[in-house]
């Protein structure tokens, strides 16, 4: 049944076509054929006739048609120059607003162009000789905001072959499209044309034109400063520029502009009166300073052509008649806007006075008489074809007719039928017996809702348990603070935020007597519902032993022997033990293979506590542990947390890190922080951090302080 829905499409589309095709072909060369034989016989009367005629009137049009065609280019070649330069002046506003408001963005790191880079179009740094990165570092990686636009510009503007941004303090960053490769890694853009101009101009600059240093051709360089205006200053930075090249956009509109078969255009410098670009200029000829020279106009030889290089320096615009090599020209001339260039339209006299435009007229005059009989001919071909047309658009309508019959009726119940399923009946089915892939896909359709309606079931039961697993296993984590509201001695604040509906983190604390607060954190590999089952019975053994009052590593080598047994899954428990004998501030703990704790002695902000490992709980019996021994004094801290705190990643797979960690602690401090603030704002910024990736693993952490005596 394969295929026979497409089998009857094309039945239909090439037998109307093709033959629709056939029949129109044949008439149209039976009309093509008769209109050539009517034109062959007058063509020869029709031609003497032209030559006699004057050529006067071609003179005056093309004249005008050389001025259009002059401002035209020039308004052409000014848009162009003109995207650039307001380009180029967009990346030195966002460049000053990025200075300006410095607050208001983040570091973006770039580097130098590696090895393995070569070649490619990609932003990257460059700096002058002698300056130290080091030094210039933030204000690169502040400066480096604008790399976005500047990639966006080069990529998307095919005129714009490199964007860039010089800073005063001596970076360069860039984006070019060709051979980055080539480029030192050392550039001082200070010592540029582009950045001199720019800042002794003040405002837009536009280079001379020199010769690419990539071998691209004649280029220039539009280039405007950007400073930095916050507190009511305004303090230079630095220089913005693009780069183009006039071989690849401005040449191309000087290439496209010729007239008849020798008339070009070409384009003055009017601050040196030289030719800069025309289609005769094939080698580059540059001064010592890479400057592109080209024939002086301003100072030939001819009166004539002086004459006209003054009118162009002077920005004028029109058209004039002179000699050049030898030769009668016309020549059309008009300044551009956006640079303190002209545009010039040159045709020589000979080939205006040819005259096409008027045999074209005097062929249209003397077939006029031929009129009628062309015209009987074309109403013959025009009713042939109307016939053709209407015999084929009749079979064409009488099959689609009845190719809809047998269609559209199961197209349509199929339809009807998956709107009435996206509506939420889940117990409507298709009733399709067509025979080919329409049945098929009623079926498969059928099919379909009837998964639909199993795993949505399944769904809602699997929602359920997850949902009283997730209520089960918080109510079995202390969640109530202050947990000992008469007892000022110490302040313990705890948090657990599961990766998926159920975790394998827990964290606990309880008094083994009057005068011992015992204080767990621990981590269960894996997650989900066998991590959660694992973790209430290490919590349940860990407190059980920790309540008989056993030294902590006699607890931690009995809950280690109890889970080794019968323990074929292989999962493991990393965990921390800590007792706090309240009166004395004396602190005994136990790691067995858990993150060390940060600890806040006196004054001198966290550091990490010295600990030993230890190996973690159900991997092997018979283990033995290390307790260590500490003083907590009177205000000292300790945080405990798992590894979904220093190992939570962001968009760009970073982790968090421990030195993270330190930094939001003492930061807590300067803001005299109560311990649940200190979790807070550890949690607030792993969210910042994370920029929206999801969560990857369990975040717990547990804040103990012992207070000061009341």
């Amino acid at each position: 049944m394969t295929g026979k829905i497409r089998s009857k499409v094309l039945k239909v589309i090439l037998s109307t076509s093709l033959g629709a095709l056939l029949l129109l072909s044949v008439t149209s060369m039976i009309g093509i054929v008769i209109m050539r034989q009517a034109v062959m016989v007058h063509s020869d009367q029709l031609g003497k006739t032209a030559a006699d005629n004057s050529q006067t009137a071609l003179e005056v049009q093309v004249q005008q048609q050389l001025v259009s065609l002059a401002q035209d280019k020039a308004a052409l070649t000014d848009s162009k120059l003109s995207l650039i330069q307001n380009q180029t002046k967009m990346v030195a506003e966002i460049a000053s607003h990025i200075y300006t408001y410095k607050d208001q963005y983040s570091p973006k790191v770039i580097d130098y162009l590696q090895s393995s880079q070569a070649g490619t179009t990609i932003l990257h740094l460059r700096t002058a000789s002698g300056v130290s990165f080091n030094d210039i570092r933030n204000e690169v990686y502040l400066a480096a905001n604008v790399g976005d636009i500047l990639r966006q510009i080069t990529v998307v503007d095919a005129d714009i072959n490199a964007s860039y941004i010089g800073g005063e303090a001596g970076y360069f960053i860039t984006i070019d499209k060709v051979a980055s490769d080539l480029h030192a890694l050392d550039y001082d853009a200070r010592t540029r044309s582009w950045y001199i101009g720019a800042k002794e101009e003040n405002g837009l600059f536009w280079t001379d034109i020199f010769a690419d240093s990539s071998g691209r051709g004649a280029s220039i360089s539009c280039a405007m400063p950007f400073y930095d205006l916050s507190n009511g200053n305004k303090i230079f930075k630095g220089v913005a520029g693009s780069g183009t090249t006039l071989s690849e956009n401005v040449n191309q509109i000087i290439d496209s502009t010729k007239i008849g078969e020798t008339g070009y255009a070409f384009l003055l410098n009017n601050e040196r009166g030289q030719v800069i670009m025309t289609p005769k200029m094939t080698d580059i000829y540059t001064d010592e300073n890479g400057v592109i020279k080209g024939e002086d106009y301003l100072h030939s030889n001819n009166p004539a052509l002086r004459e006209l290089a003054q009118r162009m320096v002077n920005r004028e615009r029109g058209l004039t008649e002179l000699e050049m090599d030898g030769t009668g020209v016309y020549v059309a001339y008009h300044p551009l806007n956006a640079i303190n260039w002209s545009l010039g339209v040159v045709v020589p006299i000979e080939e205006v006075i040819i005259p096409a435009k008027l045999i074209e007229q005097d062929i249209i005059q003397l077939t006029k008489t031929k009129l009628i009989e062309m015209n009987h001919t074309i109403v013959a071909i025009c009713l042939i074809m109307v016939v053709v047309i209407l015999l084929v658009a009749s079979i064409t309508v009488f099959l689609g007719l009845r190719l809809s019959n047998s269609l559209t009726a199961p197209i349509i119940s199929l339809r009807d039928g998956a709107l009435t399923v996206s509506a939420g009946d889940l117990n409507h089915r298709l009733e399709v017996k067509t025979g080919d892939e329409l049945e098929t896909l009623s079926d498969t359709f059928n099919q379909m809702i009837d998964n639909i309606q199993y795993v949505t079931a399944e769904k809602e039961r699997i929602g359920a348990e997850l949902n009283v697993a997730t209520k089960i296993q918080a109510s079995m984590l202390p969640c109530i603070f202050p947990p000992f509201p008469k007892r000022n001695e110490f302040d313990v604040y705890a948090e657990m935020h599961p990766a998926k509906e159920v975790g394998g983190d827990f964290y606990d604390f309880f008094l083994v007597d009057k005068n011992k607060l015992a204080v767990i954190i621990a981590d269960v590999s894996g997650k989900g519902v066998p991590a959660a089952l694992f973790m209430v019975i290490a919590k349940t053994l860990i407190k059980n032993h920790a309540q008989m009052d056993k030294p902590l590593n006699e607890v931690f080598y009995a809950v280690n022997n109890q889970l080794c047994e019968n323990n074929d899954t292989s999962m493991f428990v990393t965990a921390f033990i800590g007792l706090l004998e309240v009166n004395t501030g004396k602190f005994t703990y136990v790691n067995a293979g858990h993150n060390p704790p940060a600890i806040k002695n006196g004054d001198q902000g966290f550091t990490w506590l010295t600990t030993k490992p230890g190996i973690i709980l159900g991997a092997m019996e018979d283990m033995r542990f290390k307790m260590i021994e500490t003083t907590l004094a009177e205000e000292d801290m300790l945080f405990l947390f798992t590894d979904g705190v220093n190992e939570a990643m962001n968009r760009q797979d970073e982790l968090f890190g421990s030195e993270r960690i330190l930094e939001v602690l003492n930061a807590g401090m300067t803001k005299d922080n109560l311990i649940q603030d200190y979790i807070k704002d550890m949690l607030h910024e792993i969210q910042v951090f994370a920029e929206g990736a999801e969560q990857a693993d369990d975040i717990t952490m547990l804040m103990l302080r012992r207070t000061a005596s009341r």
